[in-house]
This record gives C-alpha cells, sequence and structure tokens, in this order.
C-alpha cells in the first residue's frame, strides 16, 4: 500500500491520506514520495485547496520512523535530514492553501507539517498536539522554530520547545496553534466545507495571497538549511540523541548520558 492517497473532491480540492504505518510515521520513501506528489500538483491551475489528512484513528503523524535515524551512518542520516527539511519546506511553500485535518496525536516532524500548514482543524478529544524532541534528546530546527514564533509568539514557542509538552486541542487552540476543533465525526466535514469556500477563490488570489505570506520566508530558509542540517544531524548521531531513537524503538523512556 502507498503511504499517501491522493483524493480530489471536484477539479479543486485535493486530498492527500497519510496510511503509511498504524503511527504515519515517515520513513525516507514516505519524506520522498510526498515531495514528489506535492510537486506533481504545485502546477495544476484548477487547484485552490490541499487538505492533508490522515488515515489512521488514533495518530495524524507521529513524526520521524525511529530506525530511519537509529545505528545509521553519518552520510544516511545527513540524507534523510536533509530529505525531511527539504519535503518540509516544499510543502511550506505548496502554491494553494492548505488544511492540516488533525484527527489524533500529533507530535515533532508531523507537528512540523502540522505547523507548516494554512490552517489547523483539530480532534477536540482524544488527541494531543506537540514538539517532543526535547522528551527524546533532540535540537530542534530554525526553520519551524521562526514559523513558530510568529504563530504563538516567543514565549509560547520556548516552552513548547524546552518542555516537549503535548497539547490537548483546547490547550492548542488557546495559544493559537491550532485555528478550530471539532468532534471526531464533525472534523473531516466541517474541514471539506472550510475547504470548498476556499476553493471558491480564483486561480491569482489563491495563489498571490499564498506567496504574499509565504516568499518573505524563502530567502531565510535557505540561509538556514546547511545550518539546520548539520546540527540537527550532529545531535542525532550523537549518544543521547541515539538513545532517544532507541528508546522510542525499545517503547521506554529514555536513558541519557549528559
Amino acid at each position: 500500500m502507498t503511504p499517501f492517497a491522493e483524493i480530489f473532491h471536484g477539479d479543486r480540492i485535493l486530498e492527500i491520506k497519510m496510511q503509511s504505518n498504524e503511527k504515519n510515521t515517515f520513513d525516507f520513501e514516505a519524506f520522498v514520495l510526498f515531495q514528489e506528489i506535492l510537486n506533481k500538483h504545485a502546477n495544476n491551475p484548477d487547484l485552490r485547496v490541499l487538505l492533508f489528512t490522515s488515515a489512521q484513528a488514533q495518530f495524524f503523524s507521529n513524526g520521524i520512523e525511529p530506525t530511519l535515524m537509529y545505528g545509521k551512518s553519518e552520510a544516511d542520516v545527513r540524507k534523510s535530514v536533509e530529505q525531511l527539511l527539504r519535503t518540509a519546506q516544499t510543502y511550506f511553500h505548496f502554491p494553494v492553501p492548505t488544511i492540516a485535518v488533525i484527527n489524533g496525536h500529533c507530535m515533532a516532524a508531523g507537528a512540523v507539517f502540522a505547523l507548516f500548514s494554512d490552517y489547523r482543524y483539530m480532534v477536540d478529544k482524544g488527541g494531543r498536539i506537540g514538539f517532543s524532541e526535547a522528551i527524546v534528546g533532540l535540537n530542534f530546527p530554525s526553520i519551524p522554530t521562526v514559523v513558530l514564533q510568529a504563530l504563538v509568539g516567543v514565549t509560547a514557542t520556548r516552552d513548547l520547545l524546552f518542555t516537549g509538552k503535548q497539547m490537548k486541542g483546547p490547550e492548542a487552540k488557546e495559544i493559537g496553534l491550532v485555528d478550530e476543533l471539532f468532534s471526531a465525526e464533525d472534523l473531516f466535514p466541517q474541514s471539506l466545507k472550510f475547504a470548498e469556500s476556499l476553493s471558491k477563490l480564483t486561480y491569482n488570489s489563491s495563489r498571490g495571497m499564498k506567496s504574499a505570506m509565504r516568499e518573505p520566508y524563502r530567502s531565510q530558509m535557505e540561509a538556514l538549511f546547511s545550518s539546520d542540517a548539520d546540527l540537527f544531524t550532529k545531535v542525532i548521531l550523537s549518544p543521547d540523541g541515539q538513545e532517544g531513537f532507541l528508546s522510542l524503538i525499545e517503547k521506554r523512556r529514555p536513558k541519557f548520558l549528559t
């Protein structure tokens, strides 16, 4: 089964539904395929809205597949980190409005893709969202940090990143991390209803407004790319970084050395 399903709702709304595994984690192939799908649809002149959804009941996405980063060579880790960053940037700059439909837990890299969406609709119960890198001994790239600070402010970003706090829907909505909350039954219908309202935008309005909001970040993202990749790779390969990923594989709390 492919990690993603591509579903059109009429001509103007594309739904990309992630179905990679039970927790919707990203392995290297999933990062590559997601970027390829985005690039394939980017120039569709009829497209106005993208819905990013999950086929899993309890998870939107639990982020990076731990086996992708554990016990791998520096070259392999660097390759995976660069692909992650490039895929995230491709999604961030996707030329029409994007809506993350967060039906369950949304963590780490999964939360970055939600953050990089234009809108975030989340289930009101049974799901948490958070940037849990600190909990497993990792750092957090500068690129999503800049975007997160612009969305929720410096203080809330500080608290989210240093604590790795995993927030329930009402908490996330209170600080502006998500836009709306709905019951599990209403989440997708309400998201699609909103997408239908956005789909009435003209080609120039849909793409022009998105470009106006995203282009100011482009040069900053490119400038930070190498340093983010360098540091994230270094931290992943450190003893604590490897212990963090091993703890995820073994489903236990990490035992850090430093």
